[in-house]
């Protein structure tokens, strides 16, 4: 998804990749050595020749429930509409992730909020994150849970 206005001349998307399940200790082990699901920073100035310009990840320690199984940890999804340089991002265990890409060669969290688990389930699962003209954020957790936030700036 392309940011609204270029960054130093240049056209910059974003994309971001799903962390994949672990249903149980034996899959979590097998991940082990695999990065998780992260948010990408892209120059897309020329189509033909796309670039990616950097990465950002959630560390396992910025989250108390990053190992829990059943469940996820990294990334899921972004909010898709389009303002600034603020990213709210949807990190299923480790809850919403605020980043601003406002340096595209180093992007910088600026915020966060991680929820806690739903009744009966092992961590958070933060799905889906939308952003109102009021700033308003609206997160939603796959198992229940609907959280309504302000990031305080």
């Amino acid at each position: 998804m392309p940011l609204e206005q270029p960054i130093g001349g240049r056209r910059i998307a974003l994309a971001i990749d799903e962390e994949d399940h672990a249903h149980d200790a034996e899959e979590l082990d097998r991940r082990k050595g695999r990065p998780h699901g992260c948010l990408w920073v892209m120059d897309v100035t020329d189509p033909s020749n796309i670039k990616a310009l950097s990465s950002y990840e959630v560390s396992e320690l910025d989250s108390p429930w990053s190992r829990a199984t059943p469940g996820r940890f990294g990334a899921h999804q972004f909010q898709e509409q389009r303002r600034g340089t603020m990213v709210y991002c949807a990190w299923f265990a480790g809850g919403l992730r605020v980043v601003d890409v406002a340096d595209p060669m180093s992007p910088r969290e600026v915020g966060y909020f991680i929820p806690d688990p739903a009744e009966g389930r092992a961590a958070p699962q933060t799905n889906d994150v939308f952003v109102d003209d009021d700033n308003r954020i609206y997160m939603v957790d796959r198992y229940a849970g609907f959280d309504i936030l302000e990031h305080a700036r």
